[in-house]
């Protein structure tokens, strides 16, 4: 199932390049900016702005929806949705309050839209990216795609964690041609705590992809009291380059500095928000980020 294809993009990975967000994720980031990529099932987003006061259409025939106050916004019972009471109410919205995140396609559905774009991406030395998510909770679409993808000289680039067994990523080691890969911390028990993850696991998938000779480039999201922190950041990018000096590679490490541009989206999947309300704003830091870079011999790139 996917959640989004954005054309055009132009920030994941090079040239003009097509992202296929696949839904479905095994971390739980506390500053996910795209939380509605977590489940892998069919998301319900309500967004009370939109919702027209008495219209109720949504609450007929569906005990999940009711009016719960003299202001007209809905109170949904989200514990007891199914796909079918999702869908029957975003077809009643005549509004668009109700909207749902979260369409199966088969790969030959996907690639026909991502090749629509194939002459932009051999005029840019651009192509397709997936993305999430965790790509690798849908291994064997992640394969497909690749392979047709492979099949169309279309340069492809995954974006993962790589926090999955290695079997799931094993099979298309050689069928990728960039893999971004994220680096978030170097402390197990902190990346734990805020993603309910095992560093472990992600550290011996990054060092198997470096004995296969995987085009890897490493991305630090920084986020505050997480790992916005200079001793922290140092670890972090003496780690990516270390494993460029023993594997090769582009020596590229790029820094995402935290922003709250979906942060919105969690009021309207019910969820509560759990990390910095304001984006990080600490140029200093990222210069110490930059400097820290250039002296381990890497290439630092500036995202956000």
């Amino acid at each position: 199932m996917i959640c989004n294809l954005q054309r055009y993009a132009t920030h994941d990975g090079p040239g003009i390049r097509t992202v296929v967000f696949l839904k479905g994720c095994s971390l739980s980031c506390r500053w996910c900016q795209n939380p509605e990529s977590r489940s892998r099932s069919l998301d319900l987003l309500y967004d009370e702005r939109l919702c027209i006061s008495g219209c109720q259409r949504c609450t007929k025939n569906n005990d999940c929806f009711q009016r719960k106050d003299s202001t007209g916004a809905v109170l949904i019972v989200r514990e007891q949705l199914t796909e079918s009471l999702m869908r029957q109410a975003a077809d009643a919205c005549p509004s668009g309050a109700i909207s749902l995140c979260g369409e199966s396609l088969q790969a030959e559905q996907i690639m026909q839209q991502v090749l629509r774009d194939k002459a932009f991406y051999q005029r840019s030395g651009g192509g397709m990216t997936i993305s999430g998510g965790e790509p690798f909770m849908h291994r064997k679409m992640v394969q497909h795609l690749l392979q047709i993808a492979r099949d169309e000289g279309v340069h492809s680039a995954v974006e993962s964690c790589l926090h999955v067994p290695w079997n799931y990523i094993e099979p298309v080691v050689d069928l990728l041609d960039l893999w971004l890969i994220d680096l978030k911390h170097v402390d197990a028990e902190k990346f734990l705590q805020w993603t309910d993850g095992q560093l472990s696991l992600i550290q011996q998938n990054i060092r198997r992809l470096g004995e296969h000779g995987a085009n890897v480039v490493f991305r630090v999201p920084i986020i505050p009291d997480f790992n916005d922190d200079e001793p922290t950041l140092a670890a972090i990018i003496q780690q990516a380059s270390e494993h460029y000096r023993q594997f090769g590679g582009s020596g590229e490490i790029h820094f995402l500095p935290y922003h709250t541009y979906g942060m919105h989206k969690y009021h309207l999947l019910g969820l509560d928000y759990n990390c910095a309300r304001q984006p990080l704003e600490r140029p200093e830091l990222l210069a110490f980020a930059e400097q820290q870079a250039k002296d381990c011999g890497l290439t630092a790139i500036l995202r956000g």
